[in-house]
């Protein structure tokens, strides 16, 4: 929160809101025992939306390459150039970095929902192109251990994408 400008007294507060706080689960007159909330914020809470935003916040930093489009939890990364293969590596290396600060910032990405479109000239074939080579989401693990062993799937690449109800691209 301080990096978003937010100081004491209301970081204090913030702090004190979040911490302390526990749930247990009732199924029918059975009760579980009390557990500790680790992380997030109260469901419901008028808070909530703006203390994700702020959490978020830092994202777009960790791109060096791309540039960021979020809104909520959905990030669009753009990238624009004339050397494919050059572009697909920069892609590569901001896809990297989004893993690493999402296990760094306690979110988990879908990458089942993660896809990628190139749109490009009619005139290139991309079937030609040796260096039309997948992105892949690798795992935090895989990262840190410098993609040895990799088992990672590729990022599905499409020819189409709806992101955020406009659909992008040719059908």
């Amino acid at each position: 929160m301080s990096e978003c400008g937010v100081d004491k007294p209301l970081n204090d507060w913030f702090r004190d809101y979040l911490t302390g706080r526990s749930y247990r689960v009732r199924v029918g007159d059975a009760l579980s025992a009390m557990t500790a909330v680790r992380c997030g914020v109260p469901q419901g809470s008028g808070c909530g939306p703006v203390s994700y935003l702020m959490h978020v916040n830092s994202l777009s930093g960790a791109l060096q390459h791309c540039t960021a489009h979020i809104f909520a939890d959905d990030l669009c990364m753009l990238l624009a150039g004339a050397d494919l293969a050059e572009l697909l590596s920069l892609v590569q290396c901001d896809v990297d970095a989004v893993v690493e600060w999402s296990h760094d910032n306690g979110i988990l990405l879908n990458t089942s929902k993660t896809k990628y479109m190139l749109i490009h000239s009619p005139y290139i074939d991309l079937s030609k192109q040796p260096s039309a080579l997948p992105i892949t989401a690798h795992s935090y693990s895989c990262i840190h251990n410098k993609n040895i062993y990799c088992t990672c799937e590729p990022i599905e690449r499409v020819n189409y994408i709806t992101y955020l109800g406009v659909i992008s691209g040719k059908s």
